[in-house]
């Protein structure tokens, strides 16, 4: 019943109550027979019972004497009044005297089922208020007694009308309640009412919607009476019937009700356990296993494990010889899981779904059970469609197989919504096929979806209906047949059609794909307009699925799989000449969780706030995002490189989210506890919506002296914009051979680099592979884009770019591009334009972290020299330099300078897992690598610079299309500091030792805007113009110090010394010229 047709029924009942005679009453029904229906008698009814919970007892009689009257008229009775006196009389005998055994209640409604209906339901009323106003308590207890049995067997009896037999039961139990009081007997008052929920739940008359609220409502007010101490078993079924009413509600957010629904399946499952109620357990694991399956919030992943979880449990209950049919419901429900199944191997869970279903079909035989047999074939189907092994044209004729047969029992008349599915499915198989002709395969799809959509009405059947419209998008876009222009516009009418209701915060998964299928279509006739507005509604739905995963890994999966849609609105932009708007959605593809943390990590409660309650505050979700950094690394490493046997496939595959859950329930109570409670702020919330970069914010970080360099790379393309003060946005963009070329080149740097014996020929040949990529890149012809004005330029890499040298890139007039410009380097405009609101503290205090493995020579000289330059000084060196010693330093997380001269390793594999390298522990307590993970931890708020003098502590991961900027610098950027200096590569110690000594020797004690990059660039263009005798004077100069290092480490070291100054004084005239030595470290930040 649309709602349309239901306000007509209520507008009809109001005017029937107005009337004051008979001849009125005639006009309106006269003049309303269109109306009076079976469907009207029903609202009728309902409409009764309203006014008679409010107490207006004699227009609700009277109401219900007009529906029997004009019942009467539609349904002639199915015999006499006498009949009908006569079998109910029978039947309630039947019921007292066999104490409600089936066996002998049964037969006597097949017999006269045709009296079950509406006359019965009243006429059981009447007798029952006949009874019930006498006060003869023993006849009143006898007869509610046989009234509720035969309530709650009709309800459960095949035969007849469902649609009556639920009316029959549904009136019973009203006319009981009128006796069943909660004053007077409160435990059969609460029983009936649960009763009456279940009814309500699966009535077929009326508005489902209505049923439903009514169903809830009675299972809430059985709970009123039910409790968890008093009835257990009674609670804990109520529990699990509300949960499958939340299940079913169609008012309301559909994803609080299914949090809802999971609330109350566990709630019951803490009374049903395995041990003392192994049915009811099993039969709530399965409603369980429903619920995960359709929830909306959470990790879409993860919510489906749980399902598998709930349906396996359930299975283990549910035999084949014992249960055989509720083992099929759950085999096809787990069978269905396993086909949407987004972990383990893509293989294998299509073939795990097949093999459920051909066992629930063993069962739900064609014969049998012809309704459940076809919804099974429709799975099937599906599962078919799915399917990696075997022939991919073989499998599409089994699916397309599957659904006609499914078709043969699903007709429209006897299952119009299951009918409509299953043309829905048969189109997309039809649109997928291969065998046959293309244009006849997707003609055939489109009859099926039209089909569907004649069922699948916006107002009866939004989701499905928006479905078959975006499916007919498809078909539309790549039919052959008809004009081309035309298909196309069809295909953008059903894609917007389709986004009315998958919308981005109801739908997110489906308005992504709506969203990209309508941007990508209308790119093809350069309706720029209209692509940008499908790709924007895609990436807000991204945003939104983004913000319910629950570790940074499956963030970046998510914006990963979704960048096309990024690439396609740059693009579309870009086409309507608006520059400023395409680099806003750069921005907005770009290191959004680090953005993400930065924000939240400086919001702290309004007012005078205690340094206790900040010092938690920061403690525990500093804790919190050191946990997610695990689970991050578990979701990195699952199954990779792993084979799994078919039973460990068959498990679920969940990461451990116990203690993450638990941090942040301790974070929230301690918000409510100390801030919100205690009123010092009232309204705090520790997370929000982050806002992307507008273009005036990215220009604000220019001047008229300072440009910004952004990159950005396409499949097809790579695009340089270059922003300058004035507001002007000047664009380079690459062919896309030389995408490829860069591509290629990457691969060959990287393959170089990495190769044990090609290490040194990398080395040998950077300055030509510098060379190359200034070609590739066309650096010359970007650099004629910006302003003769220009003398700083900060470069947003993209991608692989980041691992380059960017600055050290050769321009005309051999020179490099530094020598032009001093370079800054950032991960994105956004997070530049955050370190920048950070104070700026001087360089006053250094916390120097020295030489922890006693194996660089170099290093203790780097770390003396340096330290004489600050006013305080705290330096661990050697077997002092553990993990625990450094974190648990008081002057540690005071220090305006954090200078860490050690090992790195960068894990190109699993980033999160790179780390410095620090001395052991003897107690095993920590194992000597300080984490990124356990970066993110820490706490610089009056660090100005990061110093990580140590190998590629500058790389990130280069898996991360989303370009998320997951390295060590991030960790340290989050954790405080401005300004980080790391290393692109493995770093020579002699001579990271003497860029850095000038480096901090040139350097400010509070340096501005843009000198760090100073200070760093001109001791990077000392160290490579440093002559040979320069760098005997050099040494010269820090002679005493190096004798003194060379005698404490021992007469072994004093050969290696030698030998290193030997090389050196080989490579004449500038020992240091090659990149590979001063190139590598770059300046992240403000």
């Amino acid at each position: 019943m649309d709602e349309q047709r239901a306000q007509a029924y209520v507008n009809l009942i109001e005017q029937l109550l107005a009337c004051t005679n008979g001849e009125e009453i005639n006009n309106i029904l006269q003049a309303n027979q269109e109306l009076i229906d079976p469907q009207f008698l029903q609202v009728m009814e309902t409409y009764a019972t309203e006014l008679e919970q409010q107490g207006n007892n004699d227009p609700a009689a009277w109401l219900r004497n007009m529906a029997q009257q004009l019942g009467q008229f539609l349904n002639p009775q199915g015999g006499t009044i006498e009949e009908y006196q006569a079998f109910l009389l029978e039947v309630l005998q039947a019921e007292y005297e066999s104490n409600s055994d089936p066996a002998v209640v049964y037969p006597i409604l097949q017999r006269r089922q045709h009296l079950l209906d509406d006359t019965f339901a009243q006429l059981l009323r009447r007798f029952a208020r006949n009874v019930f106003s006498q006060e003869r308590v023993e006849r009143v207890i006898v007869t509610a007694f046989a009234i509720e049995n035969l309530c709650n067997n009709i309800q459960q009896f095949p035969l007849g009308s469902r649609a009556n037999n639920l009316e029959i039961a549904i009136t019973g139990y009203h006319a009981l309640l009128e006796v069943y009081t909660r004053d007077r007997l409160p435990e059969y008052w609460a029983k009936t009412k649960n009763s009456l929920g279940n009814a309500y739940s699966k009535r077929i008359r009326g508005v489902k919607a209505y049923n439903l609220e009514l169903a809830i409502v009675a299972f809430e007010e059985a709970l009123k009476e039910y409790t968890r101490d008093a009835f257990p078993e009674d609670w804990a079924r109520t529990q699990n019937n509300l949960g499958n009413a939340y299940s079913e509600r169609i008012t309301g957010e559909r994803a609080d009700n299914l949090e809802l629904a999971i609330v109350t399946f566990e709630k019951a499952l803490e009374v049903y356990t395995r041990d003392t109620c192994p049915y009811e357990w099993a039969t709530t694991q399965n409603n369980l296993g429903l619920a995960y399956y359709e929830r909306i919030r959470g990790e879409r992943a993860d919510n489906l494990e749980l399902a598998i979880v709930a349906y396996n449990l359930s299975l283990e209950e549910y035999s084949h010889e014992a249960f055989p049919r509720e083992r099929a419901d759950i085999q096809n429900n787990l069978g269905i899981a396993y086909l949407y199944r987004m972990r383990g191997e893509r293989a294998n869970n299509p073939e795990l779904a097949i093999a459920a279903f051909k066992e629930a079909l063993e069962v739900y035989t064609r014969d049998a059970v012809p309704e459940y047999w076809a919804g099974i074939q429709n799975n099937l189907g599906l599962a078919y469609s799915d399917r990696i092994k075997n022939e991919r044209a073989d499998n599409l004729e089994s699916a397309i197989e599957a659904f006609k047969l499914s078709l043969e029992e699903y007709t429209r008349d006897a299952f119009p919504e299951d009918w409509a599915n299953t043309q829905n499915n048969l189109g997309i198989a039809y649109s997928n096929r291969i065998r046959g002709e293309r244009a006849d395969n997707l003609e055939l799809a489109i009859v099926a979806y039209n089909l569907s959509l004649e069922v699948y009405t916006r107002e009866a059947f939004p989701y499905e209906w928006a479905r078959s419209q975006n499916n007919l998008g498809l078909a539309y876009r790549d039919r052959i047949r008809g004009t081309r222009a035309d298909n196309l516009k069809l295909a953008i009418e059903a894609y917007e059609h389709s986004l009315e209701v998958w919308t981005s915060t109801a739908y997110p998964i489906y308005c992504l794909v709506a969203g990209r299928n309508l941007g990508n279509t209308a790119n093809f006739i350069e309706d720029w307009e209209t692509a940008i507005k499908g790709y924007n509604l895609a990436i807000e739905a991204v945003e939104n699925i983004r913000l319910e995963a629950l570790n940074p890994q499956r963030q970046q999966e998510i914006l990963s799989d979704a960048m096309d849609v990024y690439h396609g609105i740059v693009q579309s932009y870009l086409n309507l000449n608006q520059k400023d708007r395409a680099l806003e959605y750069v921005e907005r593809s770009k290191t959004r969780y680090l953005v993400q943390l930065l924000t939240e990590r400086d919001i702290y409660p309004k007012g005078n706030i205690p340094q206790t309650i900040i010092t938690e505050l920061d403690r525990l979700r500093r804790a919190i995002i050191g946990e997610e950094q695990q689970l991050a690394i578990q979701e990195q490493t699952r199954n990779r490189g792993v084979i799994l046997t078919l039973d460990q496939q068959r498990q679920p595959i969940l990461n451990d989210y116990t203690h993450l859950n638990k941090l942040k329930q301790e974070l929230n109570q301690f918000i409510d506890r100390e801030i919100t409670k205690t009123k010092i702020d009232e309204d705090f919330i520790l997370t929000q919506t982050v806002k992307p970069i507008p273009f005036q914010d990215i220009l604000s970080l220019t001047d008229a002296e300072t440009c910004l360099l952004q990159w950005y790379i396409t499949r097809e393309k790579i695009l340089a914009f270059v922003v300058s003060a004035d507001g002007n946005i000047n664009l380079w963009e690459s062919s896309e051979d030389n995408r490829n070329k860069l591509t290629d080149l990457i691969n060959n740097y990287l393959q170089l680099y990495y190769s044990q014996n090609g290490h040194q020929e990398w080395i040998n040949q950077l300055s030509d592979l510098l060379q190359t990529f200034s070609d590739t890149l066309h650096i010359n012809d970007i650099l004629a884009l910006i302003p003769n004005t220009c003398k700083r330029l900060i470069i947003i890499p993209y991608l692989f770019l980041h691992i380059l040298p960017l600055h050290a890139l050769p321009i005309n007039h051999n020179q490099i591009l530094q020598d032009k410009y001093d370079v800054q380097y950032a991960p994105s405009c956004q997070l530049f334009k955050i370190t920048q609101q950070r104070q700026l503290n001087d360089l006053n205090s250094l916390f120097a972290i020295q030489n922890p493995q006693n194996n660089l020579l170099f290093t203790d000289l780097e770390v003396e020299i340096i330290k004489n330059l600050f006013v305080q000084s705290d330096i661990l060196a050697k077997q002092n330099a553990t993990e625990i010693a450094i974190k648990t330093h008081q002057n540690f997380p005071l220090a305006n300078c954090i200078h860490f001269s050690c090992h790195g390793t960068f894990n190109p594999n699993k980033p999160l897992e790179s780390a410095l390298i620090l001395t052991k522990e003897k107690t095993d307590q920590e194992d000597g690598y300080l984490r990124l993970g356990e970066i993110f931890e820490l706490n610089f708020k009056n660090c100005r610079l990061v110093m990580l003098s140590a190998c590629e502590t500058g790389l990130i991961d280069l898996n991360s299309i989303s370009d998320e900027y997951i390295g060590l610098p991030s960790g340290f950027l989050f954790a405080g500091s401005p300004s980080v200096v790391s290393s692109l590569w493995k770093v020579n110690d002699l001579s990271t030792a003497f860029l850095l000594i000038k480096f901090y020797e040139t350097l400010p004690k509070n340096p501005k805007k843009g000198e760090i990059a100073v200070s760093l660039k001109n001791a990077q263009k000392w160290l490579q113009t440093l002559t040979l005798d320069q760098f005997e004077q050099e040494l010269e100069r820090f002679q005493l110090q190096l004798d003194t290092i060379i005698n404490q480490l021992g007469g072994g070291k004093r050969p290696i010394f030698n030998e290193s100054l030997k090389q050196i004084r080989q490579r004449q005239p500038y020992p240091f010229k090659n990149p590979y030595y001063w190139a590598g470290f770059i300046a992240t930040g403000f």
